[in-house]
């Protein structure tokens, strides 16, 4: 015996129904087994129509894209990373590989994807990067544009005679969290300067200082935002400087204080690593 199931047809103008032949093997059908029938088949609609699409919708998210990223970085972050980790290998120095600690770096000359930029004077033309491990493996978890030079006002008229100080390449263990008192009046909270780094003095005021002597003191070095100036200019007059003002506040300082070392000790000392794009 064959048994019609008829469905009207979803368009106004057309009245013409669809025929699906069910085969039975008696001529006595059990009404709730043709309804059981009936609903696998709406189900796997549902399945086809709106569950592919939600999962879609799920995956473009910013914030399921930022977890697949963590746990299977794409090739440019992972590459930056790896690249950022065999640098300071190469150099010898500290690279902390606890999931719940920080390496704060910043790289000189770079964008986004460590690749050179010019390295322009009053130009937000270096990164500032956090490195983390994830099962093992180096993960870029913050890159923000940055500088680790004095802006122009401060080569061209340095507070100091001898020349804006400009920080040299190197790691260094010197930082604890603390306010940030900037020289026009800026309060906000940041990394603090608390043990001598390198440095050298631009003292001909043109902004190269590959030939001036290395110095090496405590001078207020921080580390902090560049309210959101499109130029460095006053942003920084020898501190490390990260451009916006909400990625440092709400994204680079909240990391840096989820380490597990300074939710142990509030007064830690961070270490930052100061690389250019070429030991990359």
């Amino acid at each position: 015996m064959r048994f019609v199931i008829e469905f009207d047809s979803q368009r106004e103008d057309d009245n013409q129904t669809v025929e699906l032949p069910v085969e039975a093997e008696s001529t006595s059908v059990d009404n709730r087994s043709l309804v059981g029938k009936y609903a696998i088949v709406t189900s796997l609609l549902v399945v086809c129509i709106v569950v592919q699409p939600i999962s879609v919708l799920i995956e473009s998210q910013s914030v399921v894209q930022s977890i697949q990223t963590l746990v299977n970085p794409r090739s440019s972050s992972s590459d930056l990373a790896s690249r950022v980790y065999q640098a300071m290998q190469r150099k010898g120095y500290q690279i902390s590989q606890n999931p719940e600690e920080v390496n704060i770096i910043y790289i000189r000359g770079a964008d986004e994807f460590g690749k050179p930029n010019g390295n322009r004077i009053n130009s937000w033309s270096d990164r500032r990067i956090i490195l983390q491990f994830r099962n093992g493996n180096p993960a870029i978890v913050g890159n923000w544009a940055a500088t680790v030079k004095p802006g122009l006002p401060a080569i061209k008229n340095p507070l100091r005679k001898t020349g804006a100080a400009f920080i040299e390449p190197g790691q260094y263990q010197a930082w604890r969290v603390g306010t940030h008192h900037g020289i026009f009046g800026r309060v906000e909270p940041g990394l603090v300067q608390v043990a001598p780094v390198k440095f050298r003095r631009d003292s001909d005021r043109d902004g190269d200082v590959n030939n001036e002597p290395i110095q090496s003191g405590s001078i207020g070095l921080n580390q902090h935002s560049g309210s959101n100036q499109l130029l460095v200019d006053k942003a920084s007059y020898a501190c490390l400087a990260g451009q916006s003002e909400n990625g440092h506040l709400r994204e680079f300082m909240p990391r840096v204080k989820s380490d597990r070392r300074y939710r142990q000790n509030p007064n830690h000392i961070f270490t930052t690593t100061i690389l250019d794009v070429s030991d990359l």
